[in-house]
């Protein structure tokens, strides 16, 4: 038999794969928005649980029961995933199929398209650029073909917030028939979590993460907290042995840990993020508003100029392909007074510099 000549045509295409930002060794990276730096001494947790750690496969039951009491829940209404896009993924597959539709915010996290065009859905990508979450607009969406509808607050790329009313009209607009997923990646830097009352309504399911305040985002320790229903469809759409246990054991020990550092990183942030927002102002720009641990700003045509003169003083920042985005540079709060230092010189610098020519 001959070989073909080609390969299989896939139903995804190539060039999509997610564009991972590169590392620099030196550079300080603020384009990914990961948290706060741990405490080395988390990592004693792999040598202290031996060889069979590596050996046997990894059971996320008591970072479930952790996490559960964290928030009051049994176990059986907790989902340890490998980061918060793994239980987007599995929401989708769960809930969605072939002529459903998905609901989202745009622009938003886009692990949210990704999984719903995998999962063969459509999707409706309500504009929410900046400013107050659009919710007549948003609700006026959802129809019977609606399944799952993606509330990320706060948002990325942008930073914006929905409010308890937002959410609570689109879950009463989702009624029985769709699943309402809300994205809390982010909340513990924002001024209102909603979490609490989402764990009331059994059509809602949060995911929160430890990549981001907890700073853990290489160990990619996701988590799913809703409905014992939800919770079991989540589990049974996808592999069984997904976090590795390595990551679980130090997600045990930093939350062993307790809260404090995470929350003075977060007080941390938040003032940086004011402090941030003030001198892109006096830089003549205009930074949107930010409940997250990132600040982006509009500098047109200028934007890649920017990224690529702070990239020169060793300083990683973010910019977007989509035409709508195209002047929007965001930039990762560092919560650090000394990177946070450099990262104001070197914005006073190339600013100046851009001034001149």
């Amino acid at each position: 038999m001959k070989p073909t000549s080609s390969p299989p045509v896939p139903r995804v295409v190539p060039s999509s794969a997610y564009a991972r930002p590169k590392i620099v060794p030196g550079r300080l990276k603020l384009d990914s928005n990961e948290g706060a730096r741990p405490d080395g001494a988390v990592l004693e947790a792999v040598p202290r649980a031996g060889p069979d750690l590596l050996r046997r496969y990894p059971d996320a039951a008591a970072l479930e029961a952790t996490l559960g009491e964290r928030f009051g829940l049994p176990p059986e209404r907790v989902f340890v995933s490998a980061g918060a896009d793994e239980a987007i993924d599995r929401a989708c597959r769960a809930f969605l199929e072939p002529g459903s539709r998905l609901v989202m915010p745009d622009p938003s996290f886009d692990m949210f398209e990704r999984s719903a065009r995998l999962a063969c859905a459509d999707v409706a990508a309500i504009p929410w650029p900046d400013g107050p979450f659009p919710l007549e607009r948003f609700t006026a969406a959802i129809d019977e073909r609606t399944r799952v509808i993606a509330m990320v607050t706060p948002n990325n790329p942008t930073g914006g917030a929905a409010t308890r009313t937002d959410f609570e009209c689109v879950v009463e607009a989702a009624g029985r028939s769709a699943l309402v997923v809300l994205d809390h990646a982010y909340v513990e830097y924002a001024d209102e979590d909603l979490t609490a009352r989402a764990l009331e309504l059994p059509n809602v399911v949060v995911l929160r993460t430890l990549s981001k305040a907890w700073g853990l985002a290489g160990c990619r320790v996701g988590y799913s907290l809703g409905h014992c229903d939800v919770i079991g469809a989540m589990r049974a759409a996808g592999q069984p042995y997904s976090v590795s246990a390595p990551s679980i054991a130090i997600a045990l020990e930093q939350l062993r840990r307790g809260d404090a550092v995470m929350r003075a990183h977060v007080q941390r942030v938040r003032r940086e993020r004011e402090w941030l927002a003030e001198i892109l102002l006096g830089l003549g720009l205009k930074p949107r508003a930010s409940q997250t641990n990132f600040v982006t700003f509009d500098c047109g045509s200028r934007a890649a100029t920017v990224k690529e003169r702070l990239a020169e003083r060793d300083i990683a920042v973010r910019t977007f392909p989509r035409p709508d985005l195209a002047g929007i540079v965001r930039i990762t709060l560092p919560g650090s007074e000394a990177d946070f230092d450099t990262l104001v010189a070197a914005l006073h610098a190339v600013f100046a510099d851009l001034e001149k020519e």
